[in-house]
């Protein structure tokens, strides 16, 4: 069930985001000429509210990939998140006083079919992903090309995807009207293979995805290299949390945000070698814009050392901050002065928001000589990643004299979030 009114969103915008990112990142990726197996898992543990709030997610993962003659590649994949926490229902003022504990699990497979030449590469990928409330499909082809001298890639990208959300059955009632969904709410995943939907209590909404990028890697000097991307998406349907609630006045309605919205983003990377320190250091800069108002760019400096043959030590700090959507309110002057226009919500990521984040990761890299590491790998490798987020929440209202909402607030916590990933990648 999804009673999580903020941090859910983020974490189902990160699984869209992921799992788009997946086939976008196979454009950049050089050809692999090995098999090869990766095992993971991730714990993402945010705490708000003084206490009050929050979220778990338990992130198991594993992969793996064959190649299928000298030009094919095949890979699969599987990953679940089992999620728990607890969240105010409703976004208004002081809506920290109670909470709702929730709880979800949810499972996405892969498939990935390559094909690769001396100087290219295109791969096609397809994902399905379920729970209990949401259903993920998507479809995606990324292609790939090094130019004469092998100095400059050029890559691209594109990925469909087909998303249905479990929803209320308001009928025809207006947006001030139209009540949330609950956890009792029957949402019947074979009604959305059938096509039917459960008359008066929930429906099933479309949420279509088109996503679309264009890397350009080049190699300065023997030591440095450049990245430069740009990436582009329209999402058309249902894009509201079916279950966040808004206090508008003495009603406390289903969210309302538009059906539409496109956004896109440039990034510039730049990454250079230092020999003497057997070492590298990584620069990474982004913007970001929306037709929702949603404004935003960061900054990432990153330093990766290596220990000897076998260890590799990597750091990075990241700033981000974004102005709010046009339609996004504080709490306060939600229920004091009524929605800004059509639409209104309480989402965090809607938000202006500015955080930093801190992390650190270690690979420890072992490489069969004689013999295959533990009798099979050729290479393996294991890896321990952790990453905390300092955030910051902004008044939406300032210029009206509004304050931060209670509703974000951390409870007078510096560290937002923490995340600790352990991995093993091993090549056969």
């Amino acid at each position: 069930m999804r009673l999580q009114l903020t941090s859910t969103d983020r974490l189902r915008r990160c699984r869209r985001f992921a799992a788009t990112l997946s086939s976008l990142l196979l454009l950049a990726s050089p050809a692999i000429a090995e098999d090869r197996s990766e095992v993971s898992t991730s714990l993402f543990v945010e705490k708000r509210d003084g206490g009050k709030g929050g979220l778990v997610v338990v992130h198991p993962q594993a992969s793996f990939g064959f190649d299928l003659g000298r030009y094919v590649t095949f890979d699969l994949s599987y990953a679940a998140d089992a999620v728990s926490g607890a969240t105010a229902t409703i976004y208004q003022v002081d809506a920290t006083s109670t909470a709702t504990k929730f709880s979800d699990l949810r499972n996405e497979g892969t498939l990935s079919l390559g094909f690769q030449g001396k100087r290219s590469r295109i791969v096609f990928t397809g994902t399905f992903g379920t729970e209990r409330d949401y259903l993920t499909r998507q479809v995606g082809a990324a292609a790939s090309v090094d130019l004469p001298g092998r100095n400059t890639s050029v890559a691209l990208a594109y990925t469909h995807g087909a998303d249905q959300i479990c929803n209320k059955d308001n009928g025809m009632a207006t947006p001030l009207e139209s009540r949330a969904l609950i956890s009792d709410d029957p949402c019947n995943k074979s009604a959305v293979i059938s096509g039917t939907d459960t008359a008066g209590m929930t429906k099933w909404e479309d949420l279509t995805i088109n996503t679309a990028s264009l890397t350009i890697t080049q190699n300065l000097s023997p030591t440095m290299n450049a990245q430069f991307a740009a990436y582009g998406q329209i999402a058309e349907g249902f894009q509201s949390n079916p279950y966040r609630r808004v206090k508008i006045g003495s009603n406390s309605p289903q969210e309302h945000i538009p059906d539409t919205r496109a956004r896109w983003s440039l990034t510039a990377r730049l990454n250079r070698y230092l020999p003497k320190l057997k070492a590298a250091a990584h620069f990474d800069a982004r913007f970001y814009d929306d037709t929702w108002g949603v404004v935003g760019g960061n900054v990432e400096m990153g330093y990766s050392q290596y220990l000897g043959k076998s260890l590799l030590l990597k750091f990075h700090a990241r700033v981000y901050q974004q102005a709010a959507a046009t339609f996004f309110k504080d709490a306060f002057f939600y229920e004091t002065e009524s929605t800004a226009g059509e639409y209104f919500t309480g989402d965090r990521e809607l938000a202006p928001i500015r955080n930093v984040n801190l992390g650190g990761k270690l690979t420890v890299i072992t490489i069969g000589e004689d013999k295959p590491v533990w009798g099979l790998f050729d290479k393996l490798q294991l890896l321990a990643k952790g990453e905390i987020m300092l955030l910051d929440n902004l008044a939406a209202d300032a210029g009206n004299g509004g304050g931060i909402d209670k509703q974000f607030i951390n409870g007078g916590s510096l560290i937002d979030a923490v995340v600790i990933q352990l991995g093993l990648l091993g090549s056969y």
